[in-house]
C-alpha cells in the first residue's frame, strides 16, 4: 500500500466521524423526503423505460458521479450503456487529472523504484496509472457486469439513519445488484479488480510482478472502494449543508 494512501484513508475516516452528526437530515431535508415519498401522478419508470439516464451534476462542482444513481426502482443498463459509462469515466478531465496527480505523488516518494527517476520515471508511472484506471474501469464497469448481468453503479439511499446508510456504503464492494434489481455478491467487481491487477504485471517493474502482489493490490482496493462509496452516499448531504451555510452567510 502506498504511504500517502494510508494518510488519505485515516484522514477521511476522521473527517467522516466528525461529519456523522451533521449528516443527519435537518427538518428541511425531512420535509423534502416526505414530499419525494408522496404519490406522484406521473407513471412509474420501469426497467423497460427508454429514458434511464440521470442528470449527473458534479459533486462540489468537481467530482463526477456518473456511476452513482439515486433511483429507488430498477433501471436496467444494457451492455452498450455500461460501455458508455466506462468511457465517460475513463475520459473525464477530473479523473485524468487525479490520475496524473497520483502518479506525481508516487514519483515524488519513489514508489515502484523500478521505474526510475526524472521525467522518464514520471512518464512511466503516469502511463502505468492511466493503464490501471482504464483496465479497472473496463473490467469492473463494462466487461464483467455485462457478462454476469450485474449493475456497476452505486445506488445511493440518500435518507434514513446514518448507521444504515454507512452500512449500505461499506458493504457495497461485496454486494451489488443484478440488472433485474436483486442483490447479490459483487462477482463483477471482484473478478474485474483481479483481472486488472493481473494485467498490470505486464507493465509493472519486475519487483512488483508476482501472484502475491497481484492479490495484495486487489485486497487493498476494497477499503478504497469503501471510501469512494461513503463519499457517494454522504457527499451530496455535505454539499447541501455547505451551500446552505454559504447562502445564509451572504444574507
Amino acid at each position: 500500500m502506498r504511504p500517502y494512501y494510508c494518510l488519505t484513508f485515516v484522514f477521511l475516516l476522521l473527517q467522516l466521524s466528525k461529519a456523522s452528526a451533521q449528516v443527519l437530515p435537518s427538518p428541511d431535508d425531512a420535509q423534502a423526503n416526505i414530499e419525494e415519498a408522496a404519490p406522484s401522478s406521473q407513471p412509474a419508470e420501469t426497467a423497460l423505460a427508454p429514458k434511464h439516464w440521470e442528470e449527473h451534476p458534479r459533486l462540489f462542482w468537481i467530482i463526477p458521479t456518473y456511476s452513482v444513481s439515486s433511483r429507488k426502482g430498477s433501471s436496467m443498463l444494457s451492455a452498450n450503456d455500461k460501455f458508455r459509462l466506462f468511457l465517460k469515466n475513463a475520459t473525464d478531465p477530473y479523473n485524468l487529472g487525479y490520475t496524473a496527480f497520483q502518479a506525481g505523488l508516487g514519483h515524488a516518494s519513489n514508489d515502484q523504484p523500478g521505474y526510475g527517476r526524472g521525467a522518464s520515471g514520471y512518464c512511466k508511472r503516469l502511463g502505468a496509472a492511466l493503464a490501471d484506471e482504464t483496465a479497472a474501469g473496463f473490467f469492473t464497469t463494462f466487461l464483467f457486469p455485462s457478462l454476469l448481468h450485474q449493475d456497476p453503479r452505486y445506488f445511493r439511499q440518500g435518507s434514513g439513519p446514518f448507521r444504515q446508510r454507512l452500512g449500505h456504503a461499506v458493504i457495497r464492494p461485496l454486494v451489488t445488484r443484478r440488472d433485474s434489481g436483486e442483490r447479490m455478491f459483487n462477482w463483477s467487481g471482484l473478478l474485474g479488480s483481479t483481472a486488472a491487477s493481473g494485467l498490470s504485471n505486464v507493465y509493472y517493474p519486475a519487483g512488483d510482478r508476482s501472484l502475491e502482489s497481484t492479490f495484495t493490490r486487489v485486497g487493498w482496493g476494497i477499503p478504497f472502494s469503501v471510501i469512494d462509496h461513503v463519499i457517494d452516499e454522504f457527499g451530496p448531504d455535505l454539499e447541501r449543508r455547505f451551500l446552505r451555510k454559504k447562502t445564509h452567510s451572504t444574507h
